[in-house]
Formats: structure tokens, sequence, C-alpha cells
């Protein structure tokens, strides 16, 4: 098995029997197609422990990245090394801590009530309309709605807000062209005026929202900059409805190819969250992460040395047949089921709660809907990503539509 393998993994729009057969494959994969002749570690048990070890840091991923770019666009870029994704200790507890301050329990929990609103209203009026879309109208939708309202973000403002979200998330891509390094830089530039501006705002006039949180916690001991509050403000965007919508996606595919589980789904919403669950796992929008060694070591055997990339594999790691029982088998009744789709360690995402509310809503929303609508999985459009499993185009019609409705 060779680095061909991880490429139909992450570049193909059906990755999965790769995926299996990385899965049950080496326990390390040399991969210079990747850049900077990559280590790859696909199996569960080196991942779990690259995730959580402190020897492996994220840092030199944005220092990587941002070494690639011309020296213009490396300055305007310098920020992301501030990232809580990209942060090590001492930086990335103390951002995180942070972050999580502002981010509270409270604030997600007020949401859940309007989101399994929202999320039923948009899927009833995408079947009365005889469907379109899937992503447009149903998966990208609702995580914009509920990162924004908890950013504080008015509705005027949030077409443009996603569309310079989604050509910033190009940068976490091991490799740009330079088209996607000017549209990355352009929303970028876009982005951090349009947040400097909030944070000037929020210190006049301060709300109950995200942004006036950060700026709260800057006044305190423990100061966040301007940069800082902006960088995270933007990693908060693009966290916060890139990765969830691309799970709706493929939440609706797994129901569209799982009918027979529609009626748990519906009436229990234990099941329903471990159908999410097994969605993580299967196919999750979370492909790879990457990690560095801070000394020579090794990794179970593997001899890693110090500064090398590593690329930590995901979404084959969550197939591994040394872990999961009948790997290749959707069972949302699997219990453990403990995937890394969400990461794991001192990175795994903070935001995994409120997606997991989101992704469980708009399901059991779309279930109540699921006779009326034909889901055409063979006209998805895959976007083309080695990081995110995300669809571009997910067309389906329904049954249902009023007459007149386009």
């Amino acid at each position: 098995m060779d680095q061909a393998t991880v490429l139909a993994a992450l570049e193909g729009d059906a990755p999965h029997l790769a995926l299996a057969e990385l899965a049950s494959g080496p326990r390390a994969i040399d991969c210079p197609d990747l850049g900077s002749g990559r280590l790859v570690f696909p199996r569960y048990r080196e991942v779990r422990h690259l995730l959580r070890d402190p020897g492996f840091i994220c840092a030199p991923t944005a220092a990587g990245m941002l070494s690639t770019l011309e020296p213009e666009l490396r300055e305007l870029l310098a920020p992301v090394a501030s990232w809580v994704l990209y942060a090590d200790p001492p930086q990335h507890p103390r951002l995180r801590n942070l972050l999580a301050r502002a981010f509270s329990p409270r604030q997600i929990a007020n949401l859940q009530s309007v989101i399994v609103r929202t999320a039923e209203t948009l899927v009833s009026e995408f079947s009365a309309m005889g469907g379109g879309d899937a992503v447009t109208e149903l998966a990208e939708p609702l995580p914009v709605y509920t990162i924004s309202t908890l950013l504080g973000i008015p509705e005027a403002d949030r077409a443009s807000i996603k569309a310079w979200s989604d050509d910033v998330v190009l940068i976490a891509e091991p490799k740009l062209t330079e088209a996607q390094e000017q549209l990355a830089a352009f929303a970028w530039k876009r982005l951090a005026r349009y947040f400097e501006g909030v944070i000037e705002e929020r210190r006049a006039r301060p709300g109950d929202d995200i942004i006036s949180g950060l700026v709260g916690v800057e006044a305190q001991g423990d100061r966040l900059t301007t940069e800082e509050i902006v960088a995270n403000c933007i990693a908060l965007l693009v966290g916060g409805h890139e990765t969830t919508s691309s799970l709706m996606s493929s939440l609706f595919l797994a129901a569209a190819a799982h009918p027979e589980h529609r009626e748990a789904v519906i009436g229990d919403e234990t099941f329903a969250a471990g159908f999410v669950e097994e969605v993580l796992r299967l196919d999750g929008p979370s492909k790879i992460t990457a990690r560095a060694a801070v000394q020579d070591t090794e990794v179970f055997g593997v001899p890693v040395a110090a500064g090398h990339r590593l690329v930590l594999l995901q979404a084959s790691a969550n197939r591994d047949p040394e872990v999961f029982e009948a790997a290749a088998e959707f069972r949302p009744e699997r219990r453990p089921n403990a995937h890394l789709g969400f990461g794991h360690g001192p990175h795994a995402c903070f935001g995994a709660a409120l997606a997991r509310m989101q992704a469980a809503a708009l399901l059991q929303a779309f279930m109540r809907e699921s006779e009326a609508l034909s889901v055409d999985a063979a006209g998805v459009v895959w976007k083309p990503s080695q990081v995110l499993r995300s669809a571009a185009r997910l067309p389906m019609t329904s049954k249902h539509a009023r007459r007149g409705a386009a």
C-alpha cells in the first residue's frame, strides 16, 4: 500500500474503499505528494495517541502553511497562527479557556428550541417547494444562522460573511493554487475589517453574544489582543458553519440510504443522537489533521524526526477494525462509539455539542419528511478538498410540492 491509496481516500468522490483499506493496513505511510515529505498515520491507535500527546504540536501546521505563500500574503494571513486550532501551550490553554468562557453552555442551551424550530421550518418549506439543492437550502442555512446568532452578526450581513468564510477555509488545504491564495487573502481582508468594526461597536455597546464576551474577557486580567479576537472570530465562523454544514450533507445521504431507521430516529432522541455519531464516524467532515514532533522520537516503533510533518487520517482511523466491530457497517446503536470525528485531547472541538444539537434537529426534521423526499445520491457534487468531506450540491425532489412551486 502506498500514497496512491491515501490520495484516493482524500481526493476521490467515493473514498470509502480506500479508507477501509487504509484502516486495516500499514501503521504509517510516506506521502510526499501531500507536501514536505509528510508521514501519514491512518490507524486509530496512532491517531488517537498523536492527538493527545504533548510531544506532537500544532503550530508548525500554520507555520508550514504560511511559509509557502508570497511574503505579502504571508504577512496578511499571519494571524492564522493565533487560531486556537493551531496554537500550542501556553497559548492554546489560554485561548481555549477564554473562548470557552465566551462560548458558554447557557448561550448554546438557549438556542436549542429555536434550532429545532428552524430545522423543521427549513425542511417543511423545502419539501413544499418541490425540493432543490439540499446543500444551499438545508445543510448551510441552519449552521450559518446558529453561528451568526452566537456571534451577533445581523441577518443583513450573513450572506457576505458566509461567502468570505467559504474562501478563507481554503487556507487549511495542503496545497493552494495562486487563484485560491488570492481568494483566501481577499476574504481574510474583508472579514478582518468587518470584525474590527464589530469589536469597536461591542466595546461601546456590549451585548449577549460571543464577540461581546471576548471583548469582556479582554478587559479582565488576561487580555486578548484585537488581532487575537479577530482571528478567532474568523476561526469560530469557519468552524461553526463550514464543518457543520458538511456534516449535514452526509446526514441526508445516510438517512436516504437507511430508511429502516426512520421511525426510531423520529421517536427516540437517543437513537437520533447515535445516528449522528455513526455518520460522524463513517462520513464525518474532518478527513485529516496534522501535528509535528517536538523532538526525535518514535510512534509505536515508527521513527519520527524532530519537526517532521505528520498527517493524521481521522477518516480511516474511524474505520479501524481493531477498535470498531463490523467497522464498515452503519450501526446507529453502536455503543461505545469512540470515533475521532471531533478530534481528541486538548484540541478536541469545543463546538461539538452545538454541532451535535444542530445535526440531530435537522436529522429528525428530515426523517419526518423523508417519505416525500427523494435524494439523488448519484447527483452529489463533492468539493475538491483534501481536508473536508463536503458536498457542493445535493439534489432532492419532493412529491409534496405546492401547486405552482418552482
